[in-house]
């Protein structure tokens, strides 16, 4: 998500324009890969690549620096560290055309360039690509997020565009629109119950995808409490900020009842505490650049915060201290969505890259982390979005949509089927 459209991009194939956020600063990788691209438009190759390495010190999993890195390799007739380049690309299991590339015009008659090339482009993935939980059928909207409860066995789904909570009849299978017009909803993101059950929390946001009126991005959002048996709303928590733009896009619920939430536009993480009446910056960072998901440690001293742009952070609840997780050879860190706690580590929802999947993330304070892929492959898990772990299984969202309105459509798309797809944790 980036400039204000919160549709689903490829790290690998767009460049980085640039977080809108409130902060002044920009994070030194991104503001490198900005010289180097002006340097490279300029014919300055030997300067692009000086930035690009730089940049590739500081996030060393950046799908897009490694690509940007093979291209200026390869213009400056350094064959094999272009191919260097390719490779890392392929050590991270992601896939992409290279062929067409005319940056690699010259390397095309290269042995090595055509087996990393035959790599790339395949699906090399073995993972399984779960079971099929729930599929929502004629679905109009955009299904940001699903959550079941446990003790009825009710689904409810977050719908973006038709500013709604839908729930679905355990019985029946039957969806019903859950939440109430006159409760003027927005974009609903996030959803989640309180421990007791008696509060159905969720994030809600104003997008350009949205029906209706005040479709603007970011320019509403807030933490919204509701009642469970009858889907209105009690409160309101909003993000303020005359004048800035917010977007509450995932939270968490903390032991205590205290709510965690991440700021997609504003650099920073919002805290609610219980019984709390307004919403309070906990932490901002300049180096922060679209926050995503949170997850806490088993011990609860640690939360992590997926940002799209840079990768997972690592926070230390009590000194507000943090660092960045370093990801391993064979992996990015790099356009994580959703992430959820489980038993040795986490789970991470990846969009953000090619192919769409699941990753298993063992945090490491020390060195690199380790991850494996644990969810791909299927032909409609396209558009992977927010998910649940509950009752030994991890539940998400395999094509919300997004990607439908990336480019905005003349005409509304059809009804479509959305599937919950669902995978054993362990």
């Amino acid at each position: 998500m980036t400039d204000f459209q919160f549709s689903r991009f490829l790290l690998l194939l767009v460049p980085f324009c640039g977080i809108a956020a409130t902060l002044s600063a920009t994070p030194k990788h991104a503001y490198l890969m900005r010289e180097a691209a002006t340097a490279a438009h300029a014919g300055d190759q030997a300067t692009a690549l000086a930035k690009l390495e730089e940049a590739a010190q500081l996030r060393p999993d950046y799908p897009r620096i490694q690509l940007d890195l093979a291209r200026t390799y390869a213009a400056l007739e350094r064959p094999e560290d272009a191919l260097a380049a390719l490779q890392r690309l392929v050590d991270m299991g992601l896939r992409m055309s290279v062929t067409s590339d005319p940056a690699f015009a010259a390397l095309k008659g290269s042995p090595g360039f055509q087996t990393i090339a035959k790599q790339l482009a395949r699906d090399s993935n073995t993972a399984p690509a779960g079971d099929v939980a729930v599929t929502l059928p004629d679905v109009t909207g955009v299904i940001e997020s699903c959550l079941l409860d446990p003790a009825s066995q009710t689904w409810y789904f977050g719908d973006v565009r038709n500013r709604c909570i839908w729930q679905r009849d355990a019985r029946s299978g039957a969806l019903r629109k859950f939440t109430d017009d006159e409760d003027a909803f927005d974009g609903v993101f996030k959803l989640a119950l309180s421990s007791d059950r008696k509060t159905l929390w969720a994030t809600t946001a104003t997008v350009s995808v949205m029906t209706g009126e005040d479709a603007e991005d970011g320019k509403r959002s807030a933490l919204v409490a509701l009642d469970p048996a009858t889907g209105r709303v009690r409160s309101r928590f909003p993000a303020a900020g005359k004048g800035i733009k917010h977007l509450l896009g995932d939270f968490i619920i903390a032991e205590d009842g205290t709510i965690y939430a991440t700021d997609s536009i504003y650099q920073a993480v919002w805290r609610l505490p219980p019984e709390g009446k307004e919403l309070e910056v906990w932490l901002e960072n300049t180096e922060f650049m679209n926050l995503q998901g949170l997850a806490f440690s088993a011990d609860g001293h640690t939360l992590y915060v997926s940002d799209y742009a840079n990768g997972i952070w690592r926070v230390d609840v009590a000194t507000k201290a943090l660092a960045l997780l370093a990801a391993p050879a064979n992996a990015t860190f790099f356009g994580l969505d959703g992430i959820y706690a489980v038993s040795g580590g986490l789970l991470a929802v990846q969009n953000g890259v090619k192919p769409q999947r699941v990753l298993r993330i063992e945090p490491s304070a020390e060195g690199a982390s380790s991850a494996r892929v644990v969810a791909t492959g299927r032909p409609d898990m396209t558009d992977l979005s927010l998910g649940q772990v509950v009752n030994g299984r991890f539940h998400f969202v395999g094509n919300s949509g997004w990607a439908l309105y990336d480019p905005a459509p003349d005409a509304p798309p059809p009804p479509r089927p959305v599937t919950i797809y669902s995978i054993p944790i362990n």
